[in-house]
């Protein structure tokens, strides 16, 4: 059964996990409103128990997103990052890049909406 509150676009863009000194090259696979699916890094050692930030920048735009949070799974290749903390800037991004390429306005304001509820 699919668990997923938020939709997710499709997105193929190198990005940074980064944890204390430590950062891990990786590529962002899609991405949410709450969170981010990104490729398992080569020699990732981190402590999934602690935070990581992650930073991304979209093509055609200025800004690097980067979000706190944690992974909330590890299978196939890949880790399951969700959001914890961002700042009014990279969330203003994320939240025009995921209404263009959603192309639905409902469907962003559901995601909205849900993101709401998550933080209440």
């Amino acid at each position: 059964m699919e668990k997923r509150q938020f939709n997710r676009v499709l997105f193929d863009t190198p990005a940074q996990l980064r944890q204390g000194n430590n950062i891990w090259d990786t590529k962002l696979v899609d991405l949410s409103i709450k969170g981010a699916l990104i490729e398992y890094p080569m020699d990732f050692e981190g402590d999934l128990y602690e935070p990581f930030q992650l930073a991304f920048r979209l093509e055609g735009v200025q800004l690097f997103i980067q979000p706190t949070g944690h992974i909330v799974h590890n299978a196939n290749h890949r880790l399951g990052f969700c959001i914890d903390q961002i700042d009014i800037d990279s969330v203003t991004e994320l939240k025009r890049l995921v209404a263009l390429n959603l192309g639905d306005e409902d469907l962003l304001n559901r995601d909205m909406e849900a993101l709401s509820e998550c933080v209440d």
